[in-house]
């Protein structure tokens, strides 16, 4: 049976001033009139009904979640107690599906993602459920083939091809610099990391206990009392003391290197929507390249996108800019440099401004 995971634990620091920390970027209405997480569900309910999706959250966010998303079974809403990267989350979430089902396959997505055409991942998920029957003992991801160079994402070399769009992964790379960036794009043997993950549970597993031990040694009280009552009460008081790392760089890397990685190449139109410059990517601007959602007035710019919920936006003279307006902040910043909202948030920090986190 296949499971989807959905990991909703992200901070969302680079959509201040609208995403905070109690009402992080999937939690909000970012992209079209459902928030990203219960777009994340709708896109996955055709290949997977509620009671096979688990959501992996921290505990700050568990409420809301749970009352955005009344229909997934109570149990299948994991809340960490707190943050630990990718790592835990993906092996917290196989040990659980393991215990329900030995056989479980498992699709791990992220909860903040973009997708316009779901019907080709969808086609793209069931090419690579097909492989892992034939090749069971992979780990396996999707590779979106880059339309332009871009430094924020990683990326995936393929190798070898196997099937039909599906090939061996080489390596997998680091967020590069503009000129690497473009290399890569021009190539056509690079993809974006999409972050979307898929295996079966008991490979899962056993790969990340020959590649990190430790995280998985460090699991194993939490794995005995997986499916037991009191696993609420053991997982609140282990979890805390597993290592930090990501699944990426702990496992995928390393796992890459030996050959026990599949890549599948897709374009479903993905966006991770990283920053306010990705999200400007993806809306529909006038003759000017200017959009607003809310009101807002352009006179002689380009390039302008403002975001505001109430207030009157003004742009006058002013080229590729982002505005965003909230209650009790506004953020102004150049496009090229939307990925910098999160130092704004350490020095909010600094500044003893915790209210505006």
């Amino acid at each position: 049976m296949l499971y989807t995971v959905i990991m909703a634990g992200g901070k969302g620091t680079r959509f201040w001033p609208l995403s905070r920390e109690n009402m992080p970027k999937q939690l909000l209405k970012i992209v079209g009139e459902r928030t990203m997480i219960q777009a994340t569900v709708d896109r996955v309910k055709p290949v997977a009904p509620p009671e096979s999706i688990i959501i992996i959250t921290g505990a700050a966010h568990e409420n809301e979640i749970r009352k955005q998303l009344s229909e997934i079974p109570a149990e299948n809403i994991i809340a960490e107690p707190i943050g630990r990267n990718t790592a835990p989350c993906v092996a917290l979430s196989a040990m659980i599906v393991k215990q329900r089902d030995p056989d479980g396959v498992i699709a791990v997505l992220p909860a903040d993602h973009v997708i316009t055409k779901p019907e080709i991942l969808q086609a793209t998920v069931a090419h690579i459920l097909e492989q892992l029957k034939i090749s069971p003992d992979r780990l396996a991801t999707i590779g979106i083939k880059p339309s332009y160079p871009e430094t924020g994402y990683g990326y995936i070399k393929r190798g070898a091809g196997i099937s039909e769009s599906i090939y061996q992964v080489d390596k997998f790379l680091e967020k590069p610099d503009a000129k690497t960036a473009k290399e890569y794009a021009d190539s056509g043997e690079y993809y974006w990391n999409s972050g979307m993950f898929f295996w079966r549970a008991d490979t899962l597993l056993t790969l990340m206990r020959e590649y990190m031990p430790e995280l998985i040694n460090a699991m194993e009280r939490i794995e005995r009392h997986v499916g037991r009552a009191d696993f609420p009460e053991i997982f609140n008081e282990a979890y805390p003391s597993v290592p930090s790392e990501s699944i990426d760089y702990g496992l995928m890397e390393k796992a890459s290197a030996d050959g026990k990685v599949i890549v599948a190449e897709a374009d479903p139109g993905w966006s991770d929507v990283g920053s306010w410059r990705s999200l400007c990517d993806l809306e529909t601007p006038d003759k000017d390249g200017n959009f607003g959602k809310g009101r807002f007035i352009a006179v002689d710019s380009k390039g302008v996108f403002a975001h505001n919920d109430k207030r009157l936006i003004a742009a006058i003279g002013v080229e590729d800019i982002v505005i965003v307006e909230t209650d009790d902040a506004v953020l102004v910043c150049h496009k090229d440099k939307a990925q910098d909202a999160r130092r704004v948030i350490e020095l909010i920090k600094e500044k003893g401004y915790d209210d505006l986190l």
